[in-house]
């Protein structure tokens, strides 16, 4: 039977072989099945980050592999080629990412390799969604939505807002402005700091008054995404140009 999806032909340090359809338009990869769509077992070397180490994710453009600000990184492997992920890839039929799994007791590393097979041909599509962004401006410290060329400032944020919207771009600054999925813990521990018990509800409250205000549908969220059980991503790229 004729495949309709992508897939990855995933192999282990181990020599651990299994394949996963990409019947998701976003699917984490990390060390532990309970926090990713596909996890990465045994590490008992604790070398892949349990909550999401990287992740495959489509746009309009195709596939990509977007690395989620981890320790030891991603690689993309391309024939002989091997390169570091520095926010995200765009993948190519025959791609293989690599992850580190293993390192041997004379320093050897020894990587799990996932290869994206699209026999298919993921095309871009053909009509492109309208351009929608958000920027944040370090210096003025103002949180502007894009639509187009015209630019709005999102007025009127409380300073815990300010605190979740200026770690969440700090983060991804550091990842080539490639969302991080943020932890409910490090958000917590960004905009309250020591102050104790505040929970996983407060920021999901939080986040949902700063959607109220920054969203053009806040019940379609474009800019802050929700990642079930672990926390959420701010958007803050162009939506359609690949960047």
């Amino acid at each position: 039977m004729d495949r309709l999806l992508p897939f990855l032909d995933v192999t282990g340090p181990e020599g651990q072989q299994f394949r996963v359809e990409l019947t998701k338009d976003r699917m984490a990869i990390g060390r532990f099945q309970q926090f990713n769509d596909i996890a990465l077992e045994p590490d008992p070397q604790q070398l892949i980050t349990r909550q999401v180490h990287c992740a495959v994710e489509r746009d309009p453009h195709g596939w990509w592999v977007v690395d989620n600000g981890s320790v030891n990184r991603t690689f993309i492997r391309q024939s002989a080629t091997v390169e570091v992920v520095f926010g995200r890839t765009l993948l190519i039929d025959g791609m293989s990412i690599r992850i580190l799994g293993k390192l041997t007791e004379t320093g050897e590393p020894i990587y799990w390799e996932l290869t994206f097979n699209d026999p298919f041909g993921t095309r871009p599509a053909t009509l492109m969604p309208k351009i929608e962004y958000l920027e944040y401006d370090w210096i003025q410290a103002k949180l502007l939505r894009g639509d187009g060329p015209e630019r709005q400032e999102i007025r009127d944020l409380r300073p815990q807002e300010h605190k979740l919207i200026r770690y969440m771009d700090q983060r991804n600054r550091a990842n080539g402005n490639v969302p991080v999925m943020c932890t409910y813990e490090e958000l917590i521990k960004a905009i309250w700091g020591e102050e104790l018990y505040h929970t996983e509800s407060d920021v999901n409250h939080l986040v949902w008054e700063l959607r109220q205000k920054l969203e053009p549908d806040p019940k379609n969220p474009l800019f802050l995404e929700t990642v079930r059980g672990l926390g959420y991503r701010l958007v803050t790229h162009l939506r359609t140009n690949g960047s």
